[in-house]
């Protein structure tokens, strides 16, 4: 078997539930696979939304495991022979999300966070679990907007609120965001990722941002 050392590491979490974990990683898989790279999207969460997704589509591009156990960290010399791995974490704090959250240290931890006072608040929690983890491996980590509504005030305070609390925790806002749009739940209820769904709508724009920053990011 290939062995690909270049191999990089997306982990999508947040202790919160609802806020768009498995649409992200799903969406990001996609704009992966047809960007040519050859993707492997591991479901964390009990739940089995990312594995749901790989059953209902059809195009075999994608490939897709369960992992339910805490062994994510340890498990991913398995996956080297993937240019790029993306996990779905669930929202519990447990071994199995911190195992998650530690195996962004071959890539970045993504943390999408709903742009309201509340969830701000609440993805502190993940803040402190990923200090926790950065005591014995390096973790490079970066805050998303999802789900966000275009030009309204409390958008506006709550991006304020989470630069100040991200900056805290040495993360990273990135410039991409995500907004509340019903293509999302459309694409992925066929199996298919917005890019593919609606490619020249706006949600297959900001998906296609997000991905291309992160691509940067991730230097490949």
């Amino acid at each position: 078997m290939e062995v690909n050392l270049n191999m990089k590491v997306i982990s999508v979490a947040n202790q919160k539930g609802g806020v768009g974990k498995s649409t992200i990683a799903c969406n990001l898989a996609v704009c992966a696979v047809k960007d040519g790279k050859k993707t492997m999207l591991i479901d964390a969460d009990p739940q089995g939304s990312s594995l749901s997704f790989r059953a209902i589509r059809e195009s075999d591009d994608l490939k897709a495991v369960s992992i339910t156990q805490p062994t994510i960290h340890k498990d991913m010399g398995g996956f080297e022979s993937f240019d790029l791995v993306i996990i779905d974490a669930g929202g519990r704090d447990n071994t199995l999300f911190r195992s998650a959250v530690t195996a962004a240290s071959r890539g970045i931890l993504l943390i999408p966070v709903l742009p309201s006072q509340y969830d701000i608040w609440a993805a502190e929690d993940t803040f402190k679990i990923l200090k926790e983890a950065r005591v014995f491996v390096e973790i490079p980590a970066y805050a998303v907007f999802n789900q966000t509504i275009q030009n309204t005030t409390i958008s506006k305070e709550a991006k304020e609120t989470l630069e100040e609390l991200t900056a805290e925790s040495d993360i990273k806002l990135l410039e991409s965001v995500l907004f509340s749009r019903v293509d999302y739940k459309k694409s992925i209820s066929q199996g298919l990722g917005v890019v593919e769904y609606q490619a020249k709508g706006k949600a297959s724009e900001e998906m296609h941002s997000l991905y291309t920053e992160i691509k940067g990011i991730l230097g490949f």
